[in-house]
């Protein structure tokens, strides 16, 4: 249909979009095309990440870090320290005093109980502190917990030295004389393991003395010991004061 004038009418409700506006529409899509490409080549790349180790080498990766966990927690806890010291002087009596082997099982794995759950207990610190730094009944409640778990195991251990520790004291006393030397050289063993790890303005010569005395102290004991398993243990624990001395 056309108008009276012969022309054809025009679509109601269009209006015809200038040429100007329509190529700054694209410009402007253009420059924020090429905006987003730059900004994605400005990004660093994300590496892949790296695939955990399997077989002997992460066997013997997992080792390092659990053996750096222990000698980081005596470098920085007090009562670690103070259980290691006491763990070294539990191996020494199970290596030295008169005992069935299950007896010496029981007090050596008392002693690896007690060590773990400080370490597990300022596991649990270090993490509630990073999760809540500032005071907090919550997080007050978590750390009384794991503390009063560690004091529960030590008790239950002192409680199970004593039951098997007391049968053995008339054996002990008949050869007072020939135990006093071990005995004397087990508190500096593990006196040695109490203070290497601990912090203060000693230089290395005095952590070598310190290492050295604690090795040659473990020698009585061994040459008194009737088991080795003892031995080994103090021997173990008093490296792990050696090397953290070393990280100091």
């Amino acid at each position: 249909m056309t108008d009276e004038g012969g022309a054809r009418p025009r679509a109601r409700g269009r209006h015809p979009v200038p040429a100007a506006a329509v190529r700054k529409e694209r410009a402007g899509a253009a420059r924020m095309a090429y905006g987003s490409r730059s900004v994605a080549h400005r990004m660093p790349s994300v590496p892949p990440s790296t695939p955990p180790l399997k077989g002997a080498h992460g066997v013997v990766r997992s080792f390092r870090w659990a053996w750096t966990g222990l000698v980081e927690g005596a470098l920085r806890e007090r009562n670690l320290r103070i259980q290691l010291a006491g763990a070294i002087l539990v191996a020494s009596f199970a290596a030295v005093a008169p005992l069935a082997p299950v007896e010496r099982a029981l007090l050596l794995l008392c002693a690896a109980a007690v060590l773990a759950a400080e370490a597990a207990n300022s596991a649990l610190e270090a993490v509630v502190d990073l999760a809540a730094p500032g005071l907090d009944e919550r997080a007050r409640i978590a750390k009384d917990c794991a503390a009063a778990a560690v004091l529960t195991l030590s008790a239950g251990a002192a409680v199970v030295l004593l039951a098997i520790a007391l049968p053995v004291l008339p054996v002990l006393r008949a050869h007072a004389r020939e135990l006093a030397v071990p005995a004397a050289a087990a508190l500096g063993t593990a006196a040695a393991a109490g203070v290497l790890p601990s912090p203060g303005s000693r230089g290395r010569g005095a952590d070598v003395l310190f290492a050295l005395g604690g090795v040659a102290c473990l020698v009585p004991v061994a040459r008194a010991a009737t088991a080795p398993a003892g031995v080994v243990a103090a021997a173990l624990l008093l490296l792990v004061a050696c090397d953290a001395a070393r990280r100091r």
